[in-house]
């Protein structure tokens, strides 16, 4: 499988050509690196004593950092709170060489989900995650943003979390924007109502959240291609991609439905994967990739960070490494 990505590995090392914008629900997370040696007299809980506390962008924040540190000229757009939060997400993304220009600080807190790892097993998440409703001036701010600058990137992806920034209206109008553009639209969508994503090019739910936008659950591929072609029809989408936790990723277009098989390795943290996924596969559909092939290699970078603990993100030279270990393997 990875031999029809060999050629494009002199183009992994160098991506700074390529311009994606990334526009959604923006986070910090936060994670306390813990020793318990102990169980609570108080209840049965382990004493998690902290030796450490780090930052990473978290949401489509993570996104950004990972195009950033595949050397992608990434712009990202999103809301934050003017609060320490907020102020310490800025200077991380700083530290990935992300430009913060483009964001919008509002009245609403910014998002933090707070992880407690203990000898490398998550213990506890605490989310400081209340609901947001932004102001018509704040949304319409940065959709005049977006549509000032869409013409300048080669993709855009759309990372919805459901935290309030992604409205029906908002959603439409970039991805109408971006298509005038002539720009690639490239979604990771959430809920159970798909409506707002018509007319993207590639839309890449889980599994889950396509059994929860089709309203049903299957038993077998066939039932999944009837209703992933469906759906495709019905929100006018270029190719629908449904990742599939270990049975791989599965690839709907007008007239195939195929499945590549995920890539073997030691699962720690599968925190960020889809993050990561998301952000490989728009490079490699902006290198001309095919879906099938970009696909493969969003599949080969988020088989890299699930092998990480914490928030991670893939580099060229582990890119190329695995996809050359896995040509020579396989030859």
């Amino acid at each position: 499988m990875s031999h029809s990505l060999l050629p494009i590995l002199t183009q992994l090392q160098s991506l700074s050509s390529l311009r994606i914008l990334v526009v959604g629900d923006i986070m910090l997370d936060e994670f306390h690196w813990c020793h318990v040696n102990r169980i609570s007299p108080e209840a049965p809980v382990p004493v998690c004593n902290i030796q450490n506390t780090t930052l990473a962008p978290g949401g489509a924040a993570n996104v950004a950092a990972n195009l950033a540190s595949l050397n992608v000229a990434v712009d990202l757009v999103g809301f934050l709170g003017s609060d320490s939060s907020g102020d310490k997400l800025i200077k991380t993304l700083h530290d990935h060489h992300i430009n913060t220009d483009n964001l919008i600080k509002t009245n609403q807190p910014t998002i933090l989900k707070s992880r407690v790892i203990a000898h490398q097993q998550h213990v506890a998440r605490i989310d400081r995650d209340p609901p947001s409703h932004y102001s018509d001036h704040d949304s319409q701010s940065l959709l005049k943003q977006i549509q000032h600058s869409i013409k300048d990137y080669d993709a855009v992806i759309i990372s919805d979390y459901l935290k309030g920034l992604l409205t029906p209206a908002i959603t439409q109008a970039i991805i109408q924007s971006a298509k005038e553009a002539g720009c690639l639209v490239v979604v990771d969508p959430k809920g159970d109502s798909y409506d707002k994503y018509q007319n993207s090019d590639y839309l890449t739910p889980n599994y889950k959240e396509f059994c929860l936008a089709t309203k049903s659950s299957y038993t077998n591929d066939d039932q999944i291609k009837a209703a992933a072609q469906s759906l495709r029809d019905q929100l006018k989408l270029d190719t629908l991609i449904i990742t599939r936790s270990e049975k791989g990723m599965s690839i709907v277009t007008s007239d195939s439905f195929d499945t590549i098989p995920t890539q073997a390795q030691e699962v720690f943290d599968i925190t960020g994967a889809g993050d990561t996924a998301i952000a490989c596969l728009a490079i490699g559909l902006c290198l001309n990739l095919s879906a099938h092939n970009a696909a493969t290699l969003a599949n080969y970078a988020a088989g890299i960070v699930v092998s990480k603990v914490g928030t991670a993100f893939v580099t060229p030279d582990e890119l190329c490494s695995v996809i050359n270990h896995d040509s020579a393997t396989k030859s």
